[in-house]
């Protein structure tokens, strides 16, 4: 049987909700439900049920974004509070450009320790070509205002597609230039061999920037 300490070790990807403002056409809710306009599965789960899952003492709790946008369920920066307080390392991707900038720095405030990821796939203006309803321009302002909050160097998550191969360079020479981490990624969500947004280039690795992480 394993012991508790064993699960202190443990980190936890987990969707808190069920909503989300985008429409990614490769996204597995957008493929399976959405472009059906069919109602997505799930509800925002409880602070009960929340603080079950951190009395498991968590070493790392991941608020993921595989069916939903984190920041879209109502009680998320209490949970951030929460993993604060019980100094659980915690990482929020976020693509959802739906809050306010006063949202975003009440949620940076309430856990200066945590990781933020930002999914901006390709430059700010084009985003959206994917990122469907995403204001990128907006998300990467926050981005930016973020570093006056967090302890941490929020992180440039840039999936590569067709539409934004081309511009992989000058990404990262604006993420090196704005001082964040800078991160692409090839997706393997794909309809077939010859889609449409799948890049040209198919050997691209995971790759971090050189920018300080504080």
């Amino acid at each position: 049987m394993r012991s508790l300490d064993f699960f202190k070790r443990r980190g936890m990807n987990i969707d808190i909700g069920f909503r989300c403002a985008l429409e990614c056409p490769r996204c597995a809710r957008w493929r399976h439900y959405g472009k059906y306009g069919n109602k997505v599965p799930g509800y925002d789960i409880t602070m009960k049920e929340y603080l079950k899952v951190v009395d498991w003492c968590y070493k790392h709790i991941n608020f993921s974004g595989q069916y939903s946008d984190p920041i879209h369920h109502p009680l998320l920066i209490d949970f951030l509070k929460v993993n604060y307080e019980r100094n659980i390392e915690t990482s929020v991707h976020n693509a959802s450009s739906a809050k306010s900038k006063e949202w975003y720095i009440k949620a940076f405030k309430a856990n200066p320790n945590a990781r933020w990821i930002f999914g901006i796939d390709g430059m700010p203006e084009e985003s959206h070509i994917y990122r469907i309803n995403q204001k990128g321009q907006k998300l990467y302002d926050i981005m930016l205002e973020a570093k006056k909050h967090l302890n941490r160097t929020p992180v440039w998550q840039y999936i590569i597609f067709s539409y934004n191969e081309h511009n992989l360079d000058k990404a990262m020479e604006k993420a090196k230039k704005d001082g964040v981490v800078f991160m692409y990624l090839q997706s393997s969500r794909w309809d077939s061999d010859d889609d449409e947004l799948m890049p040209k280039n198919k050997n691209c690795l995971l790759y971090t920037s050189d920018a300080a992480d504080e």
